[in-house]
């Protein structure tokens, strides 16, 4: 039986609904705090209103991009945590491989991405000049910083972890290796996210995103939570891709 059955079955008997928060185990919660003081530390001059500004200034220069789906904002590092928490625990583990942030600001997700999980590679995908910039800038502090850290708190590392930017529009680049995507979606509109949902990515990756979900026949949605935001509180979507024709499989016995 293909391994993902049980969680097609259940999206078909439910579609979406709002779900009960994964809570945190005392030593996860303790975990995650102590990591949210590195990780303050390691982005502390690169302040979210540096990059508002810097997306206001240039994005109005983008021609055949509309403007709202450049608005910038920012994932709460406490969140992006709580839920690779929620994916480990309740999803069969959060997967190792190779983390894609597609609009990736400043950085910020994908640095957490690297201290709150065990890929091997965490990437970035910016369109904007400015603020892809501004994530080499924080790229060289995390090079500089990270290795003493992890050699000082062994305890809440096993590992460094690469990380990697590149310039330019998400649809330029092949991210069909990715084990997880995840995409600060709340302004890209039903359009985009349709185009994103509709490439081909391995079977099992998981997709998160914010208000919007991947659209496409081959996503299933596994919960969806709230969340705070630099912006405020967004609802959360955690789907996994399985291929439209294992849902077509299941839902022709179910």
């Amino acid at each position: 039986m293909f391994q993902y059955d049980q969680e097609i079955r259940l999206f078909l008997s439910r579609m979406v609904r709002m779900e009960q928060p994964y809570k945190l185990t005392p030593l996860e919660e303790q975990t995650m705090n102590q990591k949210l003081e590195i990780f303050n530390d390691l982005i502390s001059t690169f302040s979210l209103e540096s990059g508002e500004e810097l997306s206001l200034k240039e994005r109005e220069c983008l021609a055949g991009i509309p403007d709202i789906t450049l608005t910038y904002g920012e994932i709460d590092f406490v969140s992006i945590c709580e839920i690779f928490y929620t994916i480990n625990n309740r999803y069969g583990g959060l997967p190792s491989g190779i983390f894609y942030d597609l609009g990736s600001g400043m950085g910020k997700a994908v640095i957490a991405a690297a201290m709150c999980g065990q890929f091997t590679l965490c990437k970035g995908i910016e369109i904007l000049n400015a603020l892809y910039n501004i994530s080499e800038q924080v790229k060289q502090k995390y090079y500089r910083d990270m290795p003493d850290v992890i050699r000082n708190n062994k305890h809440l590392f096993t590992k460094f972890v690469d990380i990697e930017f590149s310039r330019g529009n998400m649809f330029d680049f092949n991210w069909s290796d990715a084990s997880i995507i995840f995409a600060n979606s709340t302004c890209f509109g039903t359009d985009m996210m349709k185009r994103i949902g509709d490439l081909p990515l391995n079977i099992g990756t998981i997709g998160i995103s914010f208000t919007e979900i991947y659209l496409g026949d081959g996503w299933i949605i596994l919960e969806s939570i709230r969340k705070i935001m630099s912006w405020g509180q967004a609802t959360v979507y955690i789907q996994r891709y399985v291929g439209s024709h294992n849902i077509n499989r299941v839902k022709s016995n179910f």
